[in-house]
């Protein structure tokens, strides 16, 4: 099962040729344009046979054009900018192509990164603190790795901050996502279970098929496929708990499905902006160079199963203050202290 998740200009100098050979530069160049034709090749393999709405695309014209651009660059990432040249025809904009070193961070496979900085690509800040002793805030962000230690230390930091409340007695939560960008949505989901509780949070859903999204004592799974693990779960003791969810534009795409889980649980409410809007879900596919095809392959679905397609809706709309202040975040925290 596929797990769901996210110009240099050459220049050409004239140099005689002797004996008719080719010059280095045109040399280059040839093998440059035939990588690129090999990787456009592969991308479109994948993207006709799994492409969530492949149905509907003229893929011949779109593959011919494809061809007639790589051909007239001199670039050797001139593959790259033909697939994305190809989403922005097929107007698709949750897919696309990532190289050679960015997918090598996600996948974790890469080397080098600098041990100072690598959390600083990986994900952002997970912030928290207690409000007038009764409120916990958690901003959950993006993760933007699919490395196994990596995103089980993320959730398991997500759980820790929530167990230290809980054993506190709070039962009134802020979960910030107005910065989540999107990336793995696993370790988030699996970092907030104790909120969520057991069960089915959500589907994805594809022409053929339907797969549940659910939390079950520390593990999130796709279907029947564990996808992340907490190393020692927390059984949260919540007998009346309120969250407020914070949304906003820059809730995208895994942001949005963590936002999806939550949405219609009892006494869960969405506050601030609507959504990004790249409610579907994106299969990673490898690419014989090393760089990865992001590539939407479903529709996402809420816990009812009803699809959902754009921007995820606030249960309550608050435009941001134009003065400074958070009255998002001020208005999720007075409606928390009238329970």
């Amino acid at each position: 099962m596929r797990t769901f998740y996210f110009l240099t200009a050459i220049l050409f100098f004239h140099i005689p040729l002797l004996m008719g050979q080719n010059s280095p530069v045109d040399t280059s160049r040839k093998a440059c344009i035939q990588q690129a034709g090999i990787l456009l090749d592969e991308a479109f393999s994948i993207m006709q046979k799994n492409y969530y709405r492949k149905d509907s695309v003229q893929w011949q014209p779109l593959i011919s054009s494809a061809k007639i651009l790589l051909g007239q660059s001199s670039d050797c990432e001139a593959a790259y900018k033909a697939v994305q040249w190809c989403f922005d025809q097929m107007k698709e904009k949750h897919s696309f192509i990532m190289p050679p070193v960015k997918a090598a961070i996600y996948t974790g496979t890469g080397n080098g990164l600098h041990p100072g900085s690598s959390s600083k690509l990986l994900s952002g800040p997970i912030r928290h603190e207690l409000i007038d002793g009764e409120i916990a805030y958690i901003s959950v962000p993006w993760i933007a790795t699919t490395d196994g230690a990596v995103c089980t230390r993320f959730a398991d930091s997500i759980q820790s901050i929530i167990k230290t409340f809980g054993l506190k007695g709070v039962e009134k939560w802020i979960i910030d996502l107005r910065k989540n960008t999107g990336g793995n949505c696993w370790p988030m989901l699996a970092g907030l279970g104790p909120l969520l509780g057991n069960g089915v949070h959500g589907f994805f859903v594809s022409s053929k098929e339907s797969i549940p999204i659910s939390y079950k004592n520390g593990m999130v799974m796709q279907g029947k496929q564990i996808r992340c693990v907490l190393t020692d779960p927390y059984v949260a003791p919540f007998s009346n708990k309120t969250v407020i969810i914070l949304t906003g534009p820059n809730t995208s795409s895994a942001g949005e499905i963590v936002a999806l889980a939550f949405k219609g649980l009892k006494n869960v409410f969405l506050y601030g902006e609507p959504t990004a809007g790249l409610t579907t879900a994106n299969a990673t596919y490898p690419l014989s160079d090393g760089s990865v095809l992001v590539l939407t392959v479903c529709k996402e679905a809420d816990r009812t199963g009803k699809i959902v397609e754009g921007r995820i809706q606030p249960d309550e709309l608050i435009l941001p203050s134009r003065k400074g202040s958070d009255n998002v975040m001020e208005s999720a925290i007075m409606f928390l202290q009238l329970q």
